[in-house]
C-alpha cells in the first residue's frame, strides 16, 4: 500500500515541476524581452545624444568667429539697441584702434581682447574736439569690470594705441598727452595718479564733460557729478578715448553731444542751476511750446549736466541758492502775467 500510495504523489510532484519549468521559461523569455526593450531604448537615447552633440559642435564651429559673451555670467547680456550715427556728434573710429579691439552693435560697443589678453588695448573717437565747444559723452561699462585697468578719458592726436599691446598698464594718462579716469576711481596724467572717487562696477555709466572754453575735464557717475578732474586743456588736439587690459570686456558709447559756447548755452546753464530737474525747468518756463520742445530735444543734456546740486551738509540747497530760486519763481510769475496780457491784446 505504501508503494502504490507513492505513485499519485510522484505524478503531482512531476506535474508541479513541469509547471515550474514552464514558469521559468516564461520568466526567462520575459527577461529577454525586457532586456531587449531596455537595449532598444538605450540605443535610441544614445543616438539622440550623439545627434545633439554633433549639432552643438557644428554651432560652436560657426560661432568661433563671433566675439560674443563676456567674462562672468552671459545671462546678463544686454539686448542690442538701435544705433543711429546721426544722433551722435562723434562715434568710434575704425582706423584708430588697437589690433585687439572689435566693434559691435553698429560700432556703438567696443569689445576688448575677444580671446585672451596679453597687454593693453585702446580706441579713439572719430572727431577732434575744437576750442570754444562744450562736449559731453557717456560710456557704459557693459561687461565685468576687472584687471589691471579699464579707463575713460581723452588723448592727443598722434597717440600710439598699440604701444603697450604687450604690457598691462593704465595707458590713458601714462604720458603727458592723455588724461583719464580708472575704474578704480583714480585719475591719471603724465604718469601720476591721485584718488578721485569710489570704484566703478559693472553697469556704471561714466559721463565726461569737456569744457573747451575753460579747458577743464569733469566726470560723472550714473548722472551724479564727481567734479573737475583736470584743467589746462586748451590749445591741445584732443579726442575721446577708452582702454582695457582685461579679456572679453566691453564698453558702450551711450551718447555724445556738443554745443558751441554761446548765450544759449549760458542761459540753459543758469536755468538748470536754479531748478532741480530738467523736466521741471522745461514745464515751468514761460516759453512757447515749440521752444520748449526744441530745448527738450537739443538741450536736455545741458539741463542734466548743470542741475541743482545739494549742499555739502546734505540738508538741501543753501540759503543763497534758495533765495535765488525764489527770485526766479517771482520772475516767472511776472512773465506769465505779461504773456497773458499779450494774448488778450491779440484777441
Amino acid at each position: 500500500m505504501s508503494g502504490n500510495g507513492d505513485i499519485p504523489s510522484r505524478k503531482i510532484s512531476n506535474r508541479r515541476g513541469f509547471i515550474r519549468e514552464e514558469q521559468n521559461e516564461r520568466n526567462v523569455e520575459h527577461d529577454h524581452s525586457n532586456r531587449g526593450h531596455r537595449h532598444l531604448l538605450a540605443d535610441i537615447f544614445a543616438q539622440g545624444r550623439r545627434h545633439i552633440q554633433s549639432r552643438r559642435r557644428s554651432q560652436d564651429i560657426e560661432e568661433i568667429s563671433k566675439p560674443t559673451g563676456t567674462f562672468g555670467n552671459d545671462d546678463e547680456e544686454e539686448e542690442e539697441d538701435e544705433f543711429n550715427e546721426a544722433d551722435f556728434c562723434w562715434v568710434w573710429e575704425e582706423e584708430c584702434k588697437s589690433n585687439d579691439v572689435v566693434f559691435q552693435n553698429n560700432n556703438s560697443e567696443v569689445y576688448f581682447h575677444p580671446d585672451y589678453s596679453c597687454g593693453t588695448a585702446a580706441v579713439r573717437g572719430k572727431n577732434q574736439f575744437q576750442e570754444g565747444e562744450e562736449h559731453y559723452w557717456e560710456i557704459k561699462l557693459s561687461s565685468a569690470v576687472y584687471g589691471t585697468d579699464m579707463m575713460v578719458g581723452v588723448g592727443c592726436d598722434g597717440m600710439d594705441l598699440n604701444k603697450y599691446k604687450s604690457q598691462f598698464c593704465s595707458i590713458i594718462g601714462k604720458e603727458s598727452n592723455s588724461w583719464g579716469i580708472s575704474y578704480f576711481g583714480t585719475v591719471h596724467h603724465n604718469g601720476k595718479t591721485r584718488e578721485f572717487t569710489k570704484k566703478f562696477e559693472r553697469g556704471s555709466v561714466i559721463g565726461c564733460h569737456l569744457d573747451l572754453w575753460k579747458g577743464t575735464l569733469s566726470f560723472y557717475k550714473n548722472g551724479e557729478p564727481l567734479g573737475i578732474a583736470f584743467e589746462g586743456l586748451l590749445g591741445k588736439k584732443l579726442y575721446p578715448m577708452i582702454s582695457s587690459t582685461a579679456a572679453r570686456t566691453k564698453m558702450k558709447l551711450v551718447c555724445s553731444y556738443k554745443i558751441n559756447f554761446s548765450l544759449q548755452y549760458l542761459c540753459c546753464k543758469e536755468i538748470s542751476k536754479n531748478i532741480s530737474s530738467s523736466s521741471e525747468a522745461l514745464a515751468d518756463l514761460p516759453l512757447p511750446s515749440g521752444l520748449k520742445r526744441y530745448l527738450g530735444f537739443r538741450m536736455d543734456w545741458v539741463f542734466r549736466l548743470h542741475k541743482l546740486q545739494p549742499s555739502s551738509s546734505g540738508m538741501g540747497p543753501s540759503r543763497k541758492r534758495v533765495k535765488r530760486k525764489d527770485d526766479q519763481i517771482e520772475q516767472r510769475l511776472l512773465m506769465n502775467e505779461l504773456m497773458q496780457n499779450v494774448k488778450l491784446d491779440n484777441y
